[in-house]
């Protein structure tokens, strides 16, 4: 029999502390609600393995690292099985540099190691017998493809509310909304979600989880208070709660608990009808994949240096609106030209190793990692070949490789198409992520 075992931290900043997910940092005025650190262990005799879900905007192998060796000096050996991924709320702390400046903060990156080991340690502590349950369907009404053709033939990002200039989305929604809930001693101790959407609705600069701390809320409030709830985003770096056929304004704390209540109910009904996996044999892989970064051609980098000679006299940083960056003012062309200029000097053409994980429960439950921000449409190709019927696609794990676009969307437009600082992955990373995803599947043949 399978054994799970649960546990959490606080991971709230001190107030002060720069919050990430924007062009600048935000000081933080205080909090909106805590970030967690969750963690989610399953054991099977020898096999350990789980997930350490991060309320923050990403996650990096210093972190990871670090939370390694403590495991690994406690004399826990499971530390390189463990899915470590981020729910990517834009109003928490920089894990690590970020657009090419460190914004860090050295006392609470050595609280967030400390803070990781004790729930995973605790987590190993609260292991016990359990019964999984699963259930899916296609029911996702608040995410939309972000990326829209417009009228001159170019794609753009968050093109604002009711433009009169779009055509058509580029792309499709993975609609999938797969949970899973942990049963044991009779009740339910733990949930795992796996959903596909953006977590940007805030915009402020208060520390939030945004709206998976609000479907925790809200689950717990139906659940029980003790139920930790886990979320795992799908592949949604193409993917966002904007309606742009609506007028109503999106971005605030009201939306984010919006949001997390909608989702509170799809994911309590899947929970309701949800059926136990027969089969709970416990396996895991591992693929450690070299990526190349891309190389700028040299009519870019010209492009790039122009555009800093014309917008010289703009000595603020860019606008952090969606629409503002849709618009690309003087400020934001400035930004992305300087940082194309430092990618091209420092990273093009520097290949970057990440490791892509899964575990694997009986034949019916399978969870696959991601770094970055890749594309819905790379985690639905997975899912198309994956014979497991219950698929969780977890991105922002295991490090940082940005927006992982499809080869096609470069050539169109939209901001995720840009390279940044350290990220900035070579044009065909897409069809490699599927790729590793499927090997991954088949590993457990």
């Amino acid at each position: 029999m399978i054994q799970a075992g649960t546990a959490s931290e606080i991971i709230t900043p001190a107030r002060g502390i720069p919050l990430a997910g924007y062009f600048d940092p935000r000081p933080n005025r205080g909090a909106h609600d805590d970030l967690k650190v969750k963690v989610t262990l399953f054991r099977q005799g020898d096999v350990v393995t789980g997930f350490v879900s991060y309320d923050l905007c990403f996650i990096c192998m210093n972190i990871i690292d670090a939370v390694r060796k403590k495991l690994a000096d406690a004399g826990f050996a499971f530390g390189n099985e463990l899915i470590f991924h981020a729910t990517h709320s834009h109003t928490a702390p920089y894990p690590a540099p970020f657009f090419g400046a460190d914004c860090t903060d050295k006392a609470y990156l050595d609280d967030l190691a400390d803070a990781s080991f004790r729930a995973v340690r605790r987590a190993w502590r609260n292991l016990a017998d359990a019964e999984l349950f699963c259930a899916k369907e296609k029911n996702n009404p608040l995410a939309f493809n972000r990326r829209y053709f417009m009228k001159n033939g170019k794609v753009v990002t968050n093109p604002g509310k009711c433009n009169p200039d779009i055509v058509r989305p580029e792309g499709p929604v993975d609609e999938e909304i797969t949970v899973m809930a942990i049963r044991q001693d009779g009740r339910i101790s733990a949930v795992l979600a796996n959903i596909v959407n953006h977590t940007d609705t805030i915009g402020d600069d208060l520390a939030s989880a945004d709206w998976p701390g609000r479907m925790e809320h809200e689950l717990q409030t139906k659940l029980g208070s003790g139920v930790q709830v886990a979320t795992m985003l799908g592949c949604s770096g193409n993917i966002n709660h904007f309606d742009v056929n609506s007028k109503t304004d999106q971005t605030s704390y009201a939306e984010a608990k919006r949001i997390g209540a909608i989702y509170a109910d799809i994911v309590a009904k899947l929970i309701d009808k949800a059926e136990r996996i027969p089969d709970d044999t416990l396996r895991t892989a591992t693929e450690t994949v070299e990526i190349p970064r891309r190389t700028i051609p040299e009519e870019e980098v010209r492009r790039a240096e122009q555009i800093m000679e014309e917008t010289k006299h703009f000595d603020g940083g860019a606008a952090m609106t969606s629409e503002e960056l849709a618009a690309g003012a003087g400020p934001v062309l400035r930004f992305f030209a300087r940082q194309l200029l430092a990618f091209a000097k420092e990273w093009q053409g520097v290949p970057a190793k990440f490791e892509f994980k899964s575990l694997k429960i009986g034949p019916d439950f399978v969870a696959v990692s991601f770094p970055g921000e890749p594309f819905t449409q790379i985690g639905m190709a997975v899912k198309a070949a994956s014979d497991a019927k219950y698929n969780f696609m977890v991105t922002l794990a295991m490090g940082e490789a940005g927006y992982i676009c499809m080869e096609e969307c470069y050539p169109r437009g939209g901001y995720e198409i840009l390279p940044i600082a350290e990220t900035g992955m070579a044009h065909n990373a897409a069809n490699i992520f599927i790729e590793t995803g499927k090997k991954l599947l088949k590993r457990y043949l």
